[in-house]
């Protein structure tokens, strides 16, 4: 092989792998929508914060009290369940974004949450599912 071919197989492997670092998707952590209870908003704006400064134990515990706050709040619990996939916490992250998926059945970005990536929702026609579209016990 020439020097001149060995040197653009390096050259592009090197663009190939630097690129692959950039174009990989940014999981995000969500908003809280309009008409949040103030509290729940204001936590989930700190645990954002938190998060994006890759201090985790503080956004869990600004999620947490958004949830505490606004327990329907799903972008909250979405956004915990990512927060705990940072701290290795995949059990309790799963039901997180389980809940989140629960409070907002057409959330996209919600629904292609790590544990729901490919999930299909059941038909209503389901046994035990109710006409709203949600499992309930009864």
């Amino acid at each position: 092989m020439r020097r001149t071919d060995m040197l653009l197989i390096v050259v592009l492997a090197g663009m190939l792998i630097g690129s692959g670092c950039q174009s990989a998707p940014k999981r995000m952590i969500l908003p809280a929508p309009a008409g949040t209870n103030a509290a729940a908003a204001r936590h989930n704006d700190e645990g954002f914060q938190a998060y994006q400064q890759q201090q985790w134990e503080s956004a869990k515990q600004h999620f947490k009290a958004a949830i505490a706050a606004s327990p329907e709040l799903a972008e909250a619990h979405y956004n915990l369940g990512m927060t705990l996939y940072r701290l290795k916490a995949m059990q309790e992250g799963d039901a997180h974004f389980i809940q989140a998926a629960d409070l907002a059945p057409g959330n996209k970005v919600i629904w292609d949450a790590p544990p729901l990536k490919g999930v299909k929702v059941p038909d209503r026609e389901v046994s035990g599912m109710s006409s709203d579209g949600h499992m309930h016990s009864h």
